[in-house]
């Protein structure tokens, strides 16, 4: 019974205690706060992309209405007009129904909700004014009729009868504001191209039975680039996480590639000639058996690029790939004058490439593994390429349907204890493919066939199969050969992947982008090549979807 009585002496007096102590109030959320910018920014891009309307329209029309404010600095929706249908929110909505409390409890409430129901308001407006052009909503030019109507589809927006009373229409005022680096950090200056104020006399409304141009310049939404609006300052931050090896044509694009990769000279260089891939595309693996840079000249003439970098390398050894109907003897006595502090050069050339591929090969010892490509075309071959050479194998040409006795009879001779294919069935047949294998001795679980439907998603097989971890990754176009050849054999010699993408990127919903989607921020990427071959729109939707804005 003592017990019981001190338990509840101690609780009484440790109750007297905490009544004692002041309580610290604990943090409360201001009910309808506004979203930071940079959230209020998101929401624009997300419904953006879901409704297809420009964000840059978007976030222009409520700057223009709202100031981006949902709510007033009381914690009250942002109102504007009077009567029984105020405006409401960041979108300033006047199309709704008064008797509809639960949407108006939404539009009041909800900023995603409010922008969402923007959105639809501006479609609306798109598809009761006259189309201009082709009707394309990725065009920013073709809503210019659709901002007017947002304010009001009256004559009172048309720019001539507004300059005619001192006023600017209220879609000038949008597309002036969008010029404009109007929220810094946030939003980027589109300069769209009006409607001319000729086709638009005084007193009229453009009509739906007229024809409409799309008025040039044309500027694209940023939806269409598969990824929100960014500003351009984002837009710098992605672009200077990677590193772009480019010159003006692709000589001194290699020649920039070589003095990336071998910035303290080299004891073997490989010459290729710039316009022609059929000799040099099994250069890749000699250049890294040689640990050498691939540099590339014209048929007729050293370029004097090449002069300067084989003066800045200083290598002691010289291959020449291809006969004299690819890079002719002029080109090799000079750069013989050139490099005149050595009497090695080699030149390997065969009957045609099919030859030329198995003399490169042949440098290669018993036993080695062997990569296999088409011969008739340059993708397959140098997505395989760079891989192959990291390893240690050669690659050898076929052509489709038949196996040119050359590359069978290095096979014979070689004995590869592996063997890679490159391409489908529609670059290197069945057939073929069963052909090499018996001539190789191997039984089919050392055979590998990397095939995609296109030349994008074979470079992706082959990456994603022999660099599962990669850390860096190199970039180049899968629509011509220099770069990647070149850039080929750099990724070789630091054993990092290439990876062949579009000038503009992979295509939404592609294998390739579902791949950047999935790996680590931190791989490091590496573009060869200009902006005409992979554009700066590249670069940004894919570290885009890697960051994962």
């Amino acid at each position: 019974m003592r017990s019981k009585k001190y338990i509840r002496l101690f609780l009484a007096v440790l109750f007297s205690i905490l009544l004692l102590i002041p309580a610290r109030p604990l943090p409360v959320q201001a009910a309808n706060q506004n979203p930071t910018p940079e959230e209020i920014s998101r929401i624009f891009d997300q419904v953006a992309l879901e409704e297809k309307v420009p964000a840059e329209i978007l976030k222009a029309i409520a700057f223009k209405e709202s100031g981006w404010r949902q709510w007033n600095s009381s914690g009250n929706v942002v109102t504007g007009g009077s009567g029984s249908r105020p405006y409401l929110g960041i979108m300033q909505i006047g199309v709704y129904d008064p008797s509809d409390s639960e949407t108006i409890n939404h539009l009041k409430t909800d900023i995603a909700y409010n922008i969402a129901y923007g959105a639809e308001v501006l479609k609306s407006k798109w598809n009761m004014t006259p189309t201009i052009g082709d009707g394309d909503p990725g065009k920013l030019e073709n809503w210019y009729f659709a901002i007017w109507a947002y304010n009001s589809w009256s004559i009172t927006n048309n720019p001539n009868t507004a300059a005619a009373s001192g006023r600017v229409a209220y879609q000038d005022k949008i597309l002036k504001l969008i010029a404009t680096d109007y929220y810094e950090g946030l939003t980027d200056p589109v300069s769209i191209t009006p409607v001319s104020k000729s086709l638009l006399p005084a007193g009229t409304l453009p009509s739906k039975n007229s024809v409409w141009k799309t008025p040039e310049p044309v500027h694209y939404a940023g939806y269409t680039l598969g990824l929100p609006m960014i500003s351009r300052s984002q837009n710098n931050l992605l672009l200077s996480t990677v590193k772009r090896i480019s010159g003006i044509d692709r000589i001194d694009t290699a020649v920039k590639i070589a003095y990336e990769g071998w910035p303290y000279g080299c004891e073997t260089v490989v010459i290729a000639r710039s316009d022609a891939f059929a000799d040099a595309l099994a250069g890749v693996s000699l250049a890294k058996q040689n640990h050498a840079p691939i540099l590339l000249t014209s048929k007729d003439q050293l370029d004097q690029r090449v002069e300067v970098a084989l003066t800045v390398l200083k290598p002691l050894k010289v291959i020449i790939l291809g006969g004299e109907t690819a890079l002719s003897s002029r080109v090799e006595n000079r750069l013989k004058e050139v490099v005149s502090w050595t009497e090695d050069f080699e030149r390997i050339a065969g009957q045609d490439r099919y030859e030329t591929a198995a003399l490169i090969a042949s440098h290669f010892p018993e036993g080695s593994g062997v990569a296999v490509a088409t011969g008739s075309n340059f993708p397959d071959a140098l997505g395989i390429a760079s891989a192959a050479a990291a390893k240690g194998y050669p690659l050898l040409l076929t052509a489709k349907d038949s196996l040119p006795q050359a590359t069978a009879e290095l096979l014979q001779t070689l004995k590869p204890s592996e063997l890679y294919i490159a391409g489908g069935e529609g670059a290197v047949s069945a057939g073929v493919a069963g052909s090499i294998t018996g001539i190789a001795g191997l039984s089919a679980d050392k055979v590998r066939r990397f095939a995609g439907n296109n030349r994008y998603n074979t470079s992706l097989t082959v990456v994603q199969s022999l660099y599962p971890d990669a850390q860096k990754i190199y970039l180049a176009t899968g629509e011509g050969f220099p770069d990647a050849l070149a850039g080929a054999a750099l990724a070789a010699n630091t054993d990092a992947p290439l990876l062949l993408i579009p000038t503009e990127g992979p295509a939404a919903g592609s294998d390739t982008e579902k791949y950047f989607q999935s790996i680590s921020p931190d791989v490091e990427l590496v573009v060869f090549g200009g902006k005409s071959v992979i554009s700066d729109n590249a670069i940004i939707r894919i570290k885009y979807q890697m960051v994962k804005i």
